[in-house]
């Protein structure tokens, strides 16, 4: 990472009100609509959990925000804000970690080198504050602060950058992480529960791929793990795109470098460990997914993003509503003893949206 990148971000931030915790932000208060979804979420999910032992995070994603400063009363029709909203459900759920599955940022109406940083400095605010749960952070298309599809357009943000800013707070709080050559990708052991979370960077060659040492860096994680022990991955892109491209021929200016060779890492440890890994969580589709193929659980969230109804391709299913008075995103709740996770919707969709996959005994 160069130096002058830290410089730039530090100019940005310094010119922005810190945020230090949720109560900064609102108040000490959620807003009346909030507080309804958010406890009949973690309702469902207490009553799933019963008395056994589970692996829970709430998993945000696709935020897409032009936020570029945070005012002194949140506006909470931005979504940006609503990443508050997963740390209080974390909280009250009693949730191991979370995951920010990346895509805070839409360039597309500023894409300017000062924006993306000015953007990733809000970014930063409304999560530096918390420090009860260690935040795993995947890096978005969008995150690099470059406008899609054109391949001359500046990338502000390295995914070096990004690692130090996001997946560094959870170092800064005192949660220990294992990186790879850079803190976009790494791995969270969650103490005392026998579970790898994977956090992988899908933006870390071009604007869609996967490099060669993360691939390196993934294989080894697996298969390090120690036997009795369950993971998880998680990253942006769903690189099983088959279920989540959009059904459009423009889609294939986006293809993943090394998605193939991503794939064959996942399915070759279960074919060895079959009982071992519940899944591959992600976004970037802007609609719900998932698939099982040759033993590996590919799952994806809508998040905030849109996406038109001829785009979605076979099982692609969306919820529309207000970000004004609604959010959408997940808590998932594993149990590896049973080999189940169960995903709980928290505000739109509410609990026709969840969804329950096993990943025990399939082979």
């Amino acid at each position: 990472m160069k130096r002058r990148e830290f410089l730039r971000l530090g100019t940005v931030a310094a010119a922005l009100p810190a945020v230090r915790s949720f109560g900064a932000v609102a108040g000490g208060e959620l807003p009346p609509w909030a507080e309804a979804k958010i406890d009949e979420a973690v309702a469902r999910f207490r009553a799933w959990k019963g008395a056994d032992e589970v692996v829970s995070f709430t998993f945000v994603t696709d935020v897409h925000s032009h936020l570029l400063e945070i005012a002194s009363k949140p506006d909470f029709s931005n979504s940006r804000y609503h990443v508050l909203f997963a740390q209080a459900v974390a909280d009250r759920a009693e949730c191991d970690f979370l995951v920010d599955g990346g895509d805070h940022d839409y360039d597309n109406g500023n894409p300017s080198p000062e924006n993306a940083l000015k953007r990733m400095a809000v970014t930063k605010h409304v999560y530096e504050g918390y420090a009860a749960k260690p935040v795993l952070f995947c890096l978005g298309n969008h995150d690099h602060g470059s406008y899609p599809a054109d391949k001359k357009s500046p990338r502000p943000i390295s995914s070096a950058l990004f690692g130090d800013t996001f997946n560094g707070l959870a170092e800064k709080h005192g949660f220990k992480l294992a990186f790879g050559e850079n803190k976009s990708w790494g791995f969270y052991d969650v103490p005392g529960k026998k579970f790898r979370a994977i956090f992988c960077n899908t933006s870390d060659d071009g604007y869609y791929g996967v490099s060669v040492s993360q691939l390196d860096f993934l294989k080894k994680a697996l298969e390090t793990m120690p036997e009795g022990w369950t993971a998880a991955a998680f990253g942006h892109y769903c690189v099983f795109s088959e279920i989540g491209h959009w059904k459009n021929p423009n889609m294939t200016l986006f293809s993943c470098k090394r998605r193939k060779e991503f794939m064959d890492v996942l399915e070759s440890f279960v074919q060895k460990r079959p009982n071992a890994l519940a899944g591959y969580f992600c976004g970037d589709s802007h609609f719900d997914n998932e698939m099982e193929l040759r033993g590996v659980n590919w799952t994806i969230f809508q998040g905030y993003g849109g996406v038109g109804r001829a785009n979605k391709p076979w099982g692609a299913r969306t919820v529309s509503f207000s970000r004004a008075k609604d959010m959408l995103f997940d808590i998932v709740a594993v149990k590896p003893s049973v080999g189940e996770f169960k995903i709980f919707r928290v505000g739109a969709g509410g609990p026709v949206c969840d969804r329950l996959c096993v990943f025990h005994n399939r082979f």
